[in-house]
């Protein structure tokens, strides 16, 4: 009877987190277009690594995953492999399994551009305004600056 007892007090704590993550997930889901990237290192300026106009689109599924694609502006095709391999620096892909708890939305990667991250947590903050969503990294060690601590933010519009 106590484990009962103890059962139901941890569903009902547990419960309306659980219920609001997974109405956060569903409002998510969907298809988003990058509309901005900036990167504000710490002490610094604050950049656009891929240039002005840099093509991106993440995907959410309602039932927990998601996959992120970003790439420069005005990427060209490669005729050699050393023009190959710079494509790279200006490319950055993710996918994996989220959790949102709050504001905070972490992806479990599982494929990744840069094997690194494959793993790893992809912690960031988020915020939806109707079909607007903004999301930032916190403070961390760049990929993009090697040395330097930086902020991103990434800008997205709903595409559907």
């Amino acid at each position: 009877m106590r484990f009962f007892a103890l059962a139901v007090v941890a569903y009902c704590y547990f419960a309306p987190g659980l219920a609001f993550a997974q109405d956060i997930a569903r409002q998510l889901a969907g298809s988003w277009k990058l509309t901005s990237w900036t990167i504000q290192i710490i002490g610094g300026d604050v950049t656009e690594p891929f240039g002005r106009d840099p093509k991106g689109r993440a995907l959410i599924t309602p039932d927990g995953y998601a996959a992120f694609v970003i790439a420069a502006a005005n990427r060209k095709p490669a005729a050699s492999d050393a023009e190959s391999a710079a494509l790279l620096k200006t490319l950055m892909v993710y996918t994996g399994p989220f959790t949102i708890e709050d504001d905070k939305f972490t992806t479990k990667v599982d494929i990744s551009w840069n094997e690194l991250l494959t793993g790893q947590d992809q912690v960031r903050f988020f915020k939806l305004q109707g079909d607007k969503l903004t999301i930032r990294t916190a403070e961390q060690a760049s990929a993009v600056y090697p040395g330097k601590k930086v902020v991103g933010t990434l800008a997205w519009e709903r595409e559907r």
